[in-house]
């Protein structure tokens, strides 16, 4: 259906030019053409959309949307936080995690956190039981939530192809967060696997690679990389700017000449303009998406 309706949505040149169509919304430029017309268009092909709604104070795409202080579209999360009973399947565990984390594209520490109780979730088959201690965990997490839900960001994304990656990892989880013109447009966490035994500082150069695969997907190609790394900091240096070769030692110096082997195609391939800052923890966008502190251990 979907492929469909976006057929009928191009045949009109105004139409496709002021809507963005999506599994069961469509969203109407009306400084291009009335949204009057874009349903007299879709009824002339048999399809009944349902009555127009005015994005401010609406929902759209599964958000809620509204106007901050100063005037900007912000979205926050479109359903409602989910409650627990006391005993819990696998199943009834993963679908409250979907259900709070689910297609957001900025979730913040709650990726984090829903990734590690997903884990750490006893039992191998669907009907299995979830333990206690499990169930408390979820449920602290939904009490934090409930204070400060970290889904929220601005709906409006700079037309820009450039854009800032901050990036960091710990032993428990790698983080990134995407920047442009000033706007958090997106943020993502991974999780170590249990039997990642890799140097930080090849975790931290990983966190660098998923910024910048991140950021091709937006369609940047200046980037600036942020990190509290000073030893990713001096090699992503040398490779992007070919001053020097890079000298490293160590069980993990062949992991670390294949990351930075990637790295440096990225950049000749995408014709990318990269650069590598240097930014404290405390001052690090990624950094709570690291952190143990957020999660009950």
């Amino acid at each position: 259906m979907a492929t469909i309706l976006k057929a009928i949505l191009r045949k009109v040149d105004r139409v496709k030019r002021a809507t963005n169509s999506y599994i069961d919304d469509i969203l109407v430029d009306e400084t291009v053409i009335p949204v009057t017309e874009v349903i007299g268009h879709l009824k002339s092909f048999g399809l009944i959309a349902k009555p127009p709604e005015a994005m401010e104070g609406g929902a759209a795409l599964g958000l809620k949307l509204w106007r901050d202080k100063a005037g900007a579209l912000v979205f926050r999360r479109g359903n409602e936080v989910p409650e627990l009973s006391t005993s819990m399947s696998r199943r009834e565990l993963f679908s409250v995690r979907g259900k709070l984390v689910g297609h957001y594209l900025i979730a913040g520490w709650l990726q984090t956190a829903c990734s590690f109780i997903k884990r750490r979730a006893e039992g191998v088959k669907w009907n299995d039981r979830v333990g206690e201690r499990t169930i408390n965990m979820m449920q602290e997490v939904l009490v934090r939530v409930g204070a400060e839900d970290p889904v929220r960001g601005s709906w409006y994304v700079p037309k820009s192809k450039s854009g800032i990656v901050w990036c960091d990892a710990s032993s428990i989880a790698i983080g990134v967060v995407l920047e442009v013109g000033g706007v958090m447009v997106e943020d993502a966490a991974w999780i170590r696997k249990t039997d990642d035994f890799n140097h930080i500082n090849v975790a931290e150069l990983d966190a660098v690679l998923k910024g910048v695969n991140l950021a091709l997907k937006w369609g940047l190609h200046t980037i600036e990389i942020r990190t509290d790394s000073a030893t990713v900091l001096g090699w992503a240096t040398a490779v992007i700017t070919d001053e020097r070769r890079v000298r490293t030692k160590g069980a993990a110096e062949m992991l670390v000449k294949r990351r930075l082997g990637i790295l440096h195609e990225l950049t000749t391939v995408f014709n990318l303009k990269l650069s590598v800052i240097f930014v404290p923890s405390e001052k690090n966008r990624a950094d709570v998406l690291t952190r143990a502190n957020v999660i009950i251990l």
